[in-house]
């Protein structure tokens, strides 16, 4: 059995469907128990993306909603008690009463638990349904005089070669950048078969990555995505070619040398967007949270390898000097005398001087400690 199915006791024996409430008569505020005209409200139950899994008619005042059968709403969630939640409605306010159960009932941030009654108001102007959470279960309750949402329009049917375009150009860019590195990191005699290994690996590589995140986005959201996680892919190459050439290009030409000793802060950046929007298609409900875990991840890395850099060279960038030199006609800055490079390496003196003490001393040590022995 579902643990989610849900028996309607209150309601007529015919199951209802969820396109029979898409229009409901307003409430009756005179006569808030019940109404003849229709349902006073209908309960959708959930599933871990929000979407409506099962919707039922409430045919009056109060709600009575956990695993007996007694219930107008039974649920078979483990979780929940016998007599879990009664619902009820005065004015405009519904009356939540919490049962005697362990789990409580989750209300956005509360958590209300055994015995605890909540008032909550309805905000018919602006038509926010009420979500509750029941062990396991979600539920959504809709009242009449809640406005619905504005209707969506169904995305434009865009034709496949204009959905290929854009994966076409972006993997053409890439492959063409990867055959320009291997060009210039091989030798002529092997450029053949370097070249035919980097497309080799570079094929299998998005296809495996793209594989394992349209296998994850099937298994949550029923739908693979895979189109979607190869755009990804491709970008997010593209961009961590450029993060690793422009840095070094902009130090040489403009005298920026700070821009390679962080260079790795835009590999942290692009890397975390590009989680974030493969996680997107995995948990699409979950945005705002998958948003700060990407910046989370990203500044504790970009930290991470400040402190590792501090530990190792006393500095907090990656490089001690550049190792990328072009060619002078892409030299923008003006050049430095040489008596103004001499000035500048003074400061250095006393430093030099201090390790230069510390590493005779702690020679002496050394040679002392060996005669000894």
């Amino acid at each position: 059995m579902d643990p989610l199915s849900v028996v309607p006791s209150a309601v007529p024996s015919v199951p209802p469907r969820a396109d029979e409430f898409a229009a409901v008569p307003a409430f009756d505020a005179a006569s808030p128990a019940t109404t003849a005209a229709g349902p006073v409200a209908v309960v959708e139950i959930l599933d871990r993306d929000g979407q409506v899994r099962q919707s039922v008619a409430v045919a009056a005042w109060p709600l009575r909603i956990g695993r007996a059968l007694d219930n107008e709403i039974v649920l078979s969630d483990a979780h929940v008690a016998a007599s879990h939640l009664t619902i009820t409605r005065r004015e405009q306010v519904l009356e939540l009463e919490i049962g005697s159960t362990h789990n409580g009932v989750q209300h956005g941030r509360k958590h209300l638990r055994a015995g605890e009654l909540e008032a909550v108001a309805i905000d018919s102007g602006r038509g926010a349904p009420i979500e509750l959470g029941l062990g396991r279960t979600r539920l959504r309750i809709r009242l009449p005089d809640q406005p619905l949402a504005a209707e969506q329009p169904l995305a434009a049917v865009v034709p496949l070669a204009k959905r290929l375009r854009p994966i076409v150009i972006a993997a053409a860019v890439l492959l063409l950048a990867l055959t320009f590195n291997t060009y210039l990191d091989t030798d002529p005699d092997g450029f053949g078969r370097a070249l035919g290994n980097m497309l080799l690996t570079a094929v299998l590589g998005a296809a495996i990555w793209c594989g394992v995140w349209a296998m994850l986005s099937k298994i949550f959201t029923r739908q693979a995505h895979f189109g979607w996680h190869l755009r990804v892919f491709l970008l997010a190459s593209i961009a961590l070619l450029a993060v690793g050439a422009l840095p070094a290009l902009l130090a040489f030409s403009l005298s920026w040398t700070w821009l390679t000793d962080f260079a790795f802060v835009g590999v942290f950046v692009v890397g975390a967007a590009a989680l974030y929007f493969h996680l997107l298609a995995v948990e699409p409900a979950k945005h705002r949270l998958l948003r700060w875990m990407a910046v989370g991840g990203a500044v504790a890395g970009i930290i991470v390898t400040m402190w590792f850099n501090e530990q190792r060279t006393d500095q907090l960038g990656d490089e001690l000097y550049m190792n990328h030199l072009f060619p002078p006609a892409l030299r923008l800055a003006r050049p430095v005398p040489a008596e103004r490079l001499v000035d500048g390496l003074t400061s250095l003196k006393a430093t030099l001087d201090r390790k230069a003490k510390d590493s005779a001393a702690s020679g002496g040590d050394d040679g002392s400690t060996r005669e000894d022995d």
